[in-house]
This record gives structure tokens, C-alpha cells and sequence, in this order.
């Protein structure tokens, strides 16, 4: 089962901010903080950053691999 490693965090001010759960931290994406977003932009963001970790981990694996 595929766990979900960002959440989205209300802020006081009613804005909303991506979490990465590993590290508690706020999530970025190309350098930039995900913090103080609206409703939907976060919602769009949260697919984005898995496909980014999603592809990671396969270049990560496909280095790995000795020679043939």
C-alpha cells in the first residue's frame, strides 16, 4: 500500500501549506515553499510532488545497477 507522504495544513490565516509527514517539514517544490497556498493550488500540488518522487526513486534505482 502506497502511503501518502504530503498532507495539507490549515494556517490560521485560512491559507493552507503542503507537509512533507517524513519530515515534518514545510514540503518545496524547485526550491520554493509550499506555505500560505489557497485551497486548490495546494490540492494541485500534492500529485505533483509524488510523480516527483515517484520518478526520483526510479532514476535512484536504474543508477544502482552495475554493469551488464
Amino acid at each position: 500500500m502506497d502511503a501518502q507522504r504530503y498532507d495539507l495544513k490549515e494556517e490560521p490565516d485560512g491559507s493552507w501549506t503542503v507537509i512533507d509527514k517524513e519530515t515534518g517539514q514545510v514540503a518545496e517544490l524547485n526550491g520554493e515553499r509550499l506555505a500560505h497556498l489557497d485551497i486548490h493550488l495546494a490540492n494541485e500540488y500534492l500529485p505533483l510532488l509524488k510523480l516527483r518522487d515517484t520518478v526520483s526513486g526510479l532514476i535512484r534505482k536504474s543508477g544502482d545497477e552495475g554493469p551488464a
